[in-house]
């Protein structure tokens, strides 16, 4: 009986260590985790919230608080090294590329739909699922723009 019992016991604990001991995925990077909370599930809306000069802020115009930012992940990019890339459109009709850069610090958008292919390099403040937080320089004073998820 005693053999019996140590029997069962071993094999109950063995089951559970097989069941328990799945590998677990990947934990996601620092990146990825930008990309995920700037993108959404592909397309992320941005509605600007407030906007700082060298600190101060500055009241927004009614253009201003009807202006958007949406950033998209390019479902069709499949190489590892370069999910950090995707598109935005803002609702002055601009649209371009974005990619990060630096660990996810920097978040770089080249505007391709004029003539001259502007580069605006921004500083991640913060990003959450609800806010976004940049910052760039802009005719030598410091912008920065706080942005709300919709």
């Amino acid at each position: 009986m005693k053999a019996r019992v140590t029997f069962l016991t071993i094999l109950i604990c063995s089951i559970l260590l097989i069941g328990c001991s799945k590998t677990a995925d990947a934990p996601e990077t620092r990146d990825e985790r930008i990309v995920r909370l700037l993108t959404g599930l592909g397309n992320r809306y941005w509605h600007l919230k407030e906007v700082y000069i060298n600190g101060v802020k500055q009241t927004l115009t009614d253009y201003q608080l009807k202006y958007t930012k949406t950033y998209t992940s390019d479902p069709s990019n499949i190489d590892p090294l370069n999910t950090k890339t995707g598109t935005f459109v803002n609702s002055d009709g601009y649209t371009g590329k974005w990619r990060l850069l630096n660990n996810g610090d920097s978040l770089v958008e080249t505007i391709t739909n004029n003539q001259t292919a502007v580069q605006i390099s921004y500083i991640i403040n913060s990003i959450t699922e609800a806010t976004l937080d940049v910052e760039y320089i802009l005719n030598g004073k410091i912008q920065r723009e706080v942005y709300y998820a919709f």
